[in-house]
C-alpha cells in the first residue's frame, strides 16, 4: 500500500464521524496527520507536502488545519490553489469549502496564461470566478499594466474593475482615474472621475470626467468638461538661453479621438474653446488633424488675438511645428480692433474672407478678400489729426510690425472717403456701429 492510500485509509477508517458534505474537502497527501477536537468538532492538522482536493479544485501547502464539520481549511506556507488554468498563491489562505471561497490576509497572487493579478490581501470566489483584491493591486496582461487600491476581476465575464488611484499603462498611453472598467474580450475601457491620459511618445494630454475607449477600433470619447493639451517647448532668447512650455488648450462638451491608418483626428462638439498663447477661439464644432496639424471650427466662431476680435461663419487653421501659422475665416468675416489713438475708436473691417498669416508667433499680415468694407482710423502725418477712413474695395492688406499695424493698403475698386475727427467726433454712430458684444464673449483660460 503506497503512502497516499495509507493516509486515506487512516483518515477514513480511524475517524468515521467525518461530517457529511455535498462537496467535502478530502486529503490526497500529507507527510503527517494530527487529529483532535475543538468545541466538540473534529479537527485535523496536516503537515508537510499537503495536497487537498475538492472536486476540480486542488489545494497545496506546507501545513493545513482542516475543520471537518465546517468543511473549512486553513492553508499555511507556500499555498497554491489550482482550478483549471488558474493558480491562486499566498503564504496564508482560509478556504471555505461550502462556499468555495478563498480568503487571504497576506500577499496574494493569481496567475493565468493570459494575465496576472497580485495584491496585499484579497478574496477569490471559485463558484462565481470573482476576485476582490485590495491594497497595492497590480493587474497585468500583454501590453497592459494596471495599478489601483482595489481591483475586482470578474473572470466569468472577463471584466476588470479598478478603484482609487488607478493607473493604466499600455504601449502608447498612460491613463489615471478614480474608477476604471476594462472589458478584456472587447478591449473597451471606461474611465470615470479625474480622468487623465498621457501619450507616451508625444506631449499630448486629455483630461475629463469620463472617458470611453474602444482599443480595437482606436476610438475614444471624453465627456464632462474634456480638455485636450498639446504641449510644446519654446526657445526663449535672453542673456542665457531659456525654454518655456507653450500649450494649446482645447475644450468642449464632448471630445472624440479616432485613429485610422496611423492618422489621428480629434472632434470637438459644442462649446468649443481653443487657447494658444495670445490666441483664443470659440465655436460650436471643430476638428483637429494631429499629424497634418490642421483643423477647423464652425458655428460662427470667434477668435481673439490680444484685444482684436475676428469673426466668420467658419474658421480654418494650419499649424507648423505645433505653432499656428495660418488662419482663414470664410463668409461674413469681420475684424474689430481698438485704435491706439483713442479707446472710443474701434477699427472695423468686413469682407467675405479673412486670411491671417503668422511669423514667429506674431501676426505678420492680414488679407481681406471680397466685398471689403472698412472703418479704419488713421493719423495725418502733417497735421497729426485723427481721421476715419470709410472705404469699400475688392481686397485689403494690413501689415504688422511687432504686433502693431504698420500700414494698410486697399486694392481694386476702391471707393470711399477720409473724414476728419472734427466732423465724425460730433456723432460717431452716424459713420459706423460696433457690436455691443465686442470682447464680452472672450473666455478666460481657467
Amino acid at each position: 500500500m503506497n503512502k497516499i492510500n495509507l493516509l486515506l485509509f487512516v483518515y477514513i477508517f480511524l475517524f468515521p464521524f467525518v461530517a457529511i458534505s455535498q462537496n467535502p474537502i478530502v486529503l490526497v497527501n500529507a507527510d503527517s496527520i494530527v487529529g483532535y477536537k475543538m468545541n466538540e468538532n473534529p479537527v485535523r492538522d496536516f503537515i508537510g507536502a499537503v495536497h487537498l482536493r475538492q472536486r476540480n479544485i486542488e489545494l497545496f501547502c506546507n501545513k493545513a488545519t482542516h475543520f471537518i464539520a465546517e468543511n473549512r481549511v486553513i492553508l499555511i506556507g507556500d499555498v497554491r490553489i489550482v482550478q483549471d488554468t488558474l493558480v491562486l498563491m499566498s503564504d496564508y489562505i482560509e478556504y471555505d469549502g461550502n462556499k468555495s471561497v478563498a480568503n487571504s490576509l497576506s500577499k496574494v497572487e493569481i496567475k493565468e496564461p493570459q494575465n496576472y493579478l497580485k495584491a496585499n490581501y484579497g478574496t477569490y470566489y471559485f463558484k462565481n470566478k470573482l476576485a476582490n483584491f485590495f491594497d497595492e493591486v497590480i493587474y497585468e496582461e500583454k501590453n497592459v499594466k494596471l495599478k489601483a487600491k482595489r481591483v475586482d476581476f470578474d473572470r466569468a465575464n472577463d471584466i476588470v474593475y479598478a478603484f482609487n488611484n488607478v493607473k493604466l499603462e499600455t504601449d502608447s498611453l498612460i491613463l489615471l482615474c478614480d474608477t476604471l472598467v476594462y472589458a478584456r474580450t472587447t478591449k473597451n475601457l471606461s474611465a470615470y472621475s479625474n480622468v487623465q491620459t498621457f501619450a507616451k511618445y508625444e506631449s499630448l494630454e486629455i483630461l475629463s470626467g469620463c472617458m470611453l475607449i474602444d482599443q480595437k477600433n482606436k476610438l475614444s470619447r471624453s465627456f464632462n468638461k474634456p480638455e485636450l493639451r498639446l504641449i510644446d517647448t519654446i526657445k526663449v532668447e535672453s542673456d542665457t538661453t531659456k525654454y518655456k512650455l507653450d500649450t494649446l488648450f482645447l475644450f468642449a462638451d464632448t471630445l472624440i479621438s479616432e485613429t485610422k491608418d496611423t492618422v489621428t483626428k480629434f472632434k470637438f462638439i459644442h462649446n468649443v474653446k481653443l487657447f494658444k498663447e495670445k490666441i483664443t477661439t470659440i465655436g460650436d464644432y471643430g476638428e483637429l488633424h494631429r499629424e497634418s496639424q490642421w483643423g477647423y471650427l464652425v458655428g460662427s466662431p470667434f477668435l481673439w488675438y490680444d484685444s482684436t476680435e475676428f469673426k466668420g461663419d467658419s474658421l480654418y487653421f494650419v499649424m507648423k511645428n505645433r505653432k499656428i501659422s495660418f488662419i482663414e475665416f470664410v463668409n461674413n468675416s469681420s475684424i474689430l480692433s481698438p485704435s491706439n489713438y483713442d479707446t472710443l475708436y474701434i477699427h472695423k473691417i468686413q469682407s467675405d474672407t479673412l486670411r491671417i498669416y503668422f511669423s514667429d508667433n506674431k501676426i505678420n499680415h492680414i488679407l481681406g478678400l471680397g466685398r471689403v468694407k472698412t472703418n479704419y482710423f488713421l493719423k495725418d502725418e502733417e497735421t497729426n489729426e485723427i481721421q476715419l477712413a470709410n472705404y469699400t474695395s475688392d481686397s485689403i492688406r494690413i501689415h504688422f510690425l511687432d504686433n502693431e499695424v504698420n500700414n494698410v493698403v486697399w486694392y481694386g475698386n476702391v471707393d470711399g472717403e477720409v473724414i476728419p475727427e472734427i466732423i465724425f467726433k460730433k456723432n460717431l454712430s452716424n459713420y459706423y456701429t460696433i457690436s455691443k458684444d465686442f470682447l464680452r464673449k472672450k473666455p478666460k483660460l481657467y
